[in-house]
C-alpha cells in the first residue's frame, strides 16, 4: 500500500470516530430546557359511613371471585334481598366465627370524592347469632 493512502484513511477514520464519540455523549447529556417529571398528586379518599343496613352473615366462608386468592363471606341484604360477598376481614371489629350465622347492623364505607363505595363496612353492632350445622 502506498503511505498517501494510508495517511488519507487514518485521518478520516479518526474523524468518524471523534464524530462517533460525540454523538453518543450528547445523547446522555440533558437538556437545560428540559423539565423535570412531576408525579401526579397522591390521591387520599375521604371516607364517610353511609346509612346503616341489616344484613345477614352466613355461618360458611366462600373463595371470593377476585384475582386475590381470599375467603370471603356470603351476605344478605334485608333491604332488597341480594346476596353478595365481603372479603373476610372488610367488616371493621367484626370478627366471625366459622358456623355461625350472624345478622348485623353495617354501615357501607364510602368514598366521598368519588362518590362511591369503598367494599369496606363498618360494624355497628350484632343484633344476633346462632350456631348452625355444618352439611
Amino acid at each position: 500500500m502506498s503511505s498517501s493512502y494510508k495517511s488519507r484513511k487514518t485521518p478520516l477514520l479518526l474523524t468518524s470516530l471523534l464524530l462517533s464519540a460525540a454523538t453518543l455523549l450528547s445523547a446522555c447529556q440533558t437538556s437545560p430546557f428540559a423539565r423535570e417529571p412531576v408525579p401526579e398528586p397522591r390521591y387520599v379518599p375521604t371516607i364517610v359511613l353511609g346509612e346503616a343496613q341489616t344484613l345477614t352473615v352466613m355461618p360458611n366462608r366462600v373463595a371470593c371471585a377476585s384475582a386475590l386468592p381470599m375467603q370471603c363471606l356470603l351476605a344478605k341484604s334485608s333491604k332488597d334481598g341480594s346476596v353478595f360477598q365481603i372479603p373476610y376481614d372488610w367488616i371493621d371489629d367484626f370478627k366471625p366465627s366459622l358456623g355461625t350465622e350472624y345478622i348485623i347492623s353495617a354501615r357501607p364505607q364510602i368514598d366521598e370524592g368519588k362518590q362511591s363505595l369503598t367494599g369496606h363496612w363498618t360494624l355497628q353492632n350484632i343484633l344476633s347469632q346462632r350456631m348452625v350445622g355444618t352439611p
